[in-house]
């Protein structure tokens, strides 16, 4: 598959793509005076925002958002944003301005509203880092779920869908918004998901609508 850059270890992965997304969040601060990086959540990319956030760069110019959410509060070991928070933000990055996708966790559909207003200033991120489950999911966008359907082509900022495992509510960027980032980046480890990677074209699963937008993907098959 073109695009794919396959490393041995997944420390070698970790350290070249967080220098990587740094080189460009520099890049677009001295260009524009701020930059815009969109995250994914889970156990992968941990080490990656560990090493980024350590990274020397005026943090305080750089807009830090999340791809995908849970909807559960912050004491939650589910909450991306609390994953985010005890990475990037543990070292240089704590400047960094961050945009929450739960604020209101006692209400699902005013939180989406409260959520679309707090991210519309992500309208052309500079970084996105996607990720991808063992379904061929990517973001919060889910086979068989006809709001993760609606997502892939709606004209809003977020969306609320729906998961097949718990916790079943999320928050997602609708596909249009995430088809517009300038650098886009997919994080997978492990032999499995090469395989789903592959075959996600023929069996149409979600990640397979943002393939041609992706400018790298980061592989290690030692997860």
């Amino acid at each position: 598959m073109e695009r794919l850059i396959t490393f041995e270890t997944k420390v070698l992965l970790e350290a070249e793509l967080a220098n990587n997304i740094a080189q460009i969040l520099q890049e677009e601060i001295a260009e524009k005076g701020q930059a815009f990086l969109l995250l994914s959540g889970g156990s992968t990319p941990k080490n990656v925002y560990l090493k980024l956030g350590e990274i020397d760069l005026d943090w305080s110019k750089v807009h830090v958002g999340l791809v995908d959410e849970r909807f559960v509060s912050q004491d939650s070991p589910y909450s991306n944003e609390t994953l985010i928070r005890q990475s990037l933000m543990s070292s240089k990055a704590a400047d960094a301005h961050f945009h929450p996708m739960v604020i209101d966790p006692s209400n699902y559909e005013v939180n989406l509203a409260l959520a679309t207003k707090e991210n519309e200033l992500f309208q052309t991120p500079d970084v996105i880092l996607f990720g991808m489950g063992d379904d061929g999911h990517t973001a919060s966008i889910f086979p068989n779920d006809v709001a993760s359907n609606e997502a892939i082509n709606s004209s809003l900022i977020l969306a609320n869908t729906n998961a097949p495992n718990e916790p079943t509510k999320r928050i997602t960027f609708c596909g249009p918004i995430l088809k517009k980032g300038k650098h886009n980046f997919l994080m997978i480890t492990g032999a499995k998901k090469l395989e789903v990677l592959l075959e996600s074209s023929e069996i149409k699963y979600p990640i397979d609508s943002f393939i041609h937008c992706i400018e790298g993907i980061y592989y290690t098959q030692n997860a």
